[in-house]
């Protein structure tokens, strides 16, 4: 006679037939995140030149031109209606820029001039920046050493004290190594024996002290 499995044994086998599938299954890792899509970089339009102002450099490249609109080269905006000019290798050397730029905590407006790897050369100051113990005034132009030390202070008000010197105006020099180069005299000075009227100009050697023979083409 044929055995039959009660029926209340049938829910039990059942069970660990379900539970034997169960552990036969593999987990199934969760699939990777898909990285999201990046953005192309936006490519720099070419500068818009007004008609007849384009100068090229040798290998045919834009050296300089009157812009006819305004023209984005990474941070800065140069203007229209001004001349742009372009390192030989592309990079922006001079322009009128809108609003301003920072370089090292140093803000420039208006006026920009850049060395070929990006460094700032001149520009006009836009907030007061000491440069050692000699102070850059709103709206002075600055020339600087590649270095970024001050190598020229165009001052833009009337005669100021540099390094003891009243000095004015825009021929106003500066070594590496921070010591007055050249200073165009504001106001009458005494040096020695001599009284030296405005306008003089004074040269001095890298250590500071006055040197003679001087003039705007000394060294």
């Amino acid at each position: 006679m044929l055995h039959r499995p009660s029926l209340s044994a049938l829910p039990t086998i059942v069970l660990l037939g379900l539970a034997s599938v169960a552990c036969g299954k593999k987990e199934v890792p969760a699939p990777a995140p898909v990285p999201a899509a990046v953005a192309p970089a936006p490519v720099q339009a070419d500068p818009v030149c007004k008609e007849g102002s384009r100068m090229q450099h040798p290998d045919g490249k834009l050296k300089e031109c009157l812009l006819a609109q305004d023209w984005v080269t990474g941070p800065y905006t140069c203007r229209v209606n001004w001349s742009l000019v372009l390192h030989p290798n592309g990079a922006l050397k001079e322009c009128k820029i809108s609003g301003t730029a920072t370089f090292d905590g140093l803000a420039i407006k208006d006026s920009l001039a850049l060395y070929e790897n990006g460094k700032l050369k001149r520009g006009v100051v836009a907030a007061a920046k000491a440069f050692g113990d000699v102070e850059a005034r709103e709206g002075d132009w600055i020339t600087l050493y590649e270095s970024g030390a001050l190598n020229r202070l165009e001052l833009s008000a009337g005669p100021r004290s540099l390094k003891g010197y009243p000095c004015k105006g825009s021929e106003n020099y500066f070594h590496e190594n921070g010591q007055l180069k050249k200073c165009t005299l504001g106001e009458p000075y005494k040096q020695g024996e001599k009284e030296l009227p405005p306008g003089t100009l004074l040269c001095f050697d890298e250590s500071g002290q006055p040197k003679e023979p001087c003039g705007l083409m000394t060294p």
